[in-house]
Formats: C-alpha cells, structure tokens, sequence
C-alpha cells in the first residue's frame, strides 16, 4: 500500500510488565482517539433505542445490547485500521481506490444527513434543559443556549483539551449509567436468559436496526479514521494503540447502553410503561425507582446530549474540510470554524424545530445506507492482502467486519421497508 508522504514520530506500544494498575495506567496514557466519535455515539438516538428495547421486550434484547458494544469498538477499529496502514483517512481512501466522484458523493450524502441529526440534537437538549430548570420560558432559553455555546467552546480549544475534556465526559457519563445500575437492581437470572440470542418478530425488526444504527453504523469507520489521522497514528506500528482506544472506549460504550437498557427493561417494562424518548423515560423512573434513580438517569442523559452536540460538531467540521480540502486537524482555524457551523445548527434545531426529534429518527436510518457502503469496502480492502498486505485482516476481524455489514444491512433493508411497506 502506499505509505504517507510524511513520517510522524513513531511511538510504539510497549505495555509495561507489572500489576493490573501499572498497565491501565499506561493505557489511560494515550487512549482519546476514539473520545470524539464516543461523543458522537452516546447521544440521545442510542439511548432512546435502548431504552425502546428495554421498555417493549423486557431484557430478551440485551445480548444485542451487548453485541452493538463490541461491535462498536470493531467498526471504529477497521476505520482506524486504514490511516495506520496508508496515512489517508478513510474518505480519502475510497477516493483512491474506488473514484474521487464516487467518495465525494458518498461522502455528500453522509454530510448532508448527518447536519440533519446535528440540528435534532438541539430539541433534545432544549427539552432536557426545559425539565431540569421546571420552565420554558426565558430563562430555560437562556441555559440552552449558554450550555450549548459551552460545548462548543470545549471543543474548539485546541485538539489536546478536546480530547481530553470528552474523554472525561464520556467516562463520567458510563459511571453514571454503573450507578444507576445498582439502583434499579436489575434481575440477575432474567439479565442472563436476555444473552441467549432471540429477535423480535419481523413487524418489529425496527428496533433492532435501531440498536445497531445507533451503536454500530459503517460511519463510525469514517468517523474515526479522522480523529487517527489527526492524533498521527499513521503507522502500522500504532495498531495497538488504535487497538487498545476501542477496547477502552467501546467498554464505556456498552456500560453506558446496557445501563439505559436495563433501566427499562427492569423498571419500565414490568409497569407497561412505553418509552418514546430518553426524556419520557427519566420523567417515567421517578414514581417507580424513586428520584434519586431519575436524577441519576438524567445527570447521564445530560452528559450524553453535552458530549454529542460537541462530538457531531467536531466530526461534521473534520468531514466538510477534509472534503474541500482545506485542513485536518482541530488545532487548524478553518475545522474549529466549521465546528461553530455545527453548533449554529444545534442552536438552530432547538430554537426553530419542535419535532427535531422525528427528523433525527428518519435521517439516522439513512445514514445506514452510506454506513453500509463503507463498512462493505472497508471490510473487503483490510481482508485483502493486496490492498492490507502484511497487515491484513487475522481471522475474527474479518468475521466481526462481515458480521457488521450484515447487521448495517439489515439495518438498511428495515429502512427501505418502512417507507415501502
């Protein structure tokens, strides 16, 4: 494969010998590649399909649950995976292997989309804003607007703070969802019959797609190869490190979607109780588990909508100039512009928009359609020794990959199916 025109500073991985300390020490040392698109992931689209599945079937999905987190890390992985090997982020890779038309539509489209979902964000933090200050008027204006500025600040001073400060977010809202998990006290003999692997019946297929839409999608590849790039780990010998951000991060990703699932499917679902939201759900936990379990739940729902605004921002800002060309990294002024750009879209959604949340919904399944074209290729090209080389796919990578683009598939064709059927 073609190797980057510049060569970075390799550092390699070297795991310390020593205790289980010592190592998670050395871990923590460089993990945050993979904190932008957790910011991204762990909004209020995932949260509202986990407790969805929760709140409807009870604990029978949660192996699915659990399998979006692995699969989570395993997308983002064959994403990073492709700076490592060829120093292109991954837009620029298809571009060189398929046709600069081709990945700039494909890329077009996404974008498009995605501002789409950016501007929903703004109800849900509106709404969540408007329930934690008990008024709509002025004032819960006032802190949606001062909050939603604040986490564009965060993420425009500077590549090291913002991966820092949503690595912390992103750690402070899994724990949220831990505690909260020891509150409700879900069943331990009901959690472990919820991994034998059942699906719904096929009218309802949709929640499934939603799990893995919002867990899973062939975006996230693209996504992250943005933030490998930007962090120089365009080297093969930083594989283990890319290795290692999505073990750690896709680990926060599944406490943090196991813990609103089974908020629902121990509390919710013995009560009948019918989410359609992430804020419907909070406001339903407090008769049955109490107030603190509500506090908790929402402090963590906070925490999600803050990091996605910032997030989605940020990776909107990385895909517009990497497709003009005109910079790569956060530290450049025209990407933290274009992170502005994403804001204004959020205060937009939640100024103008009252039904944000039904436009986020729609236009999340048509990022399935792009995601499982990318996930396809990328799949294909790391399995390849002609395009990977020595570093093509090991066996269970490519299994993870196929897998990945079966599920986004499924997910594409359940899409289609609800506006044809």
């Amino acid at each position: 494969m073609e190797k980057p025109e510049t060569s970075p500073v390799v550092r390699e991985f070297n795991m310390p010998r020593g205790n289980i300390f010592k190592r998670f020490a050395y871990i923590l040392s460089f993990v945050g590649a993979g904190s932008i698109l957790m910011s991204a992931a762990m909004g209020p689209g995932t949260l509202t399909s986990c407790l969805g599945a929760g709140a409807n079937y009870g604990y029978m999905l949660l192996w699915i649950v659990v399998l979006s987190g692995i699969m989570n890390g395993a997308v983002a992985y064959i994403g990073g995976k492709i700076p490592a090997i060829s120093g292109k982020n991954v837009f620029e890779y298809i571009c060189d292997n398929v046709s600069p038309v081709f990945g700039k539509a494909l890329l077009s489209v996404i974008l498009v989309t995605w501002y789409m979902v950016v501007f929903a964000q703004g109800s849900a933090m509106l709404n969540l804003v408007q329930y934690i200050t008990g008024t709509t008027g002025p004032v819960a204006i006032v802190a949606f607007v001062i909050t939603v500025c604040l986490a564009g600040y965060i993420f425009t001073t500077g590549k090291n703070n913002a991966v820092k400060l949503a690595s912390l977010m992103v750690t402070i809202t899994s724990i949220l969802y831990l505690i909260n998990m020891f509150i409700i006290k879900p069943d331990p003999a009901a959690m472990l019959g919820g991994m034998t692997p059942k699906l719904p019946s096929l009218k309802d297929a949709a929640i499934v797609a939603g799990l893995i839409g919002g867990s899973a999608p062939g975006t996230s590849a693209l996504w992250y190869s943005y933030s490998v790039k930007d962090n120089n780990w365009v080297n093969p010998k930083n594989l283990k490190f890319i290795a290692w951000d999505q073990v750690y991060f896709a680990l926060l990703f599944t406490i943090f979607s196991v813990g609103a699932f089974l908020s629902a499917a121990a509390v919710l679902n013995p009560a009948g109780i019918k989410v359609t939201s992430a804020l419907s759900a909070a406001k339903s936990l407090e008769p049955i588990a109490g107030s603190f379990a509500k506090w908790i739940f929402s402090a963590g729902f906070f925490g999600a909508i803050f990091t996605t605004i910032g997030g989605m921002a940020t990776i909107g800002a990385y895909a517009i100039t990497s497709l003009f060309d005109i910079g790569e990294s956060l530290n450049d002024k025209k990407v933290k512009g274009f992170v502005w750009l994403g804001i204004a879209f959020v205060l937009l959604g939640g100024i103008a928009a009252k039904n944000a949340m039904s436009i986020l919904v729609n236009f999340l399944g048509l990022l399935n359609v792009g995601g499982f074209v990318i996930i396809l290729l990328l799949t294909y090209y790391t399995s390849s020794k002609k395009y990977a080389g020595e570093y093509v796919n090991r066996w269970y990578t490519t299994l993870l990959g196929v897998i990945i683009t079966l599920f986004n598939l499924y997910a594409v064709i359940t899409y289609i199916t609800k506006f044809i059927g």
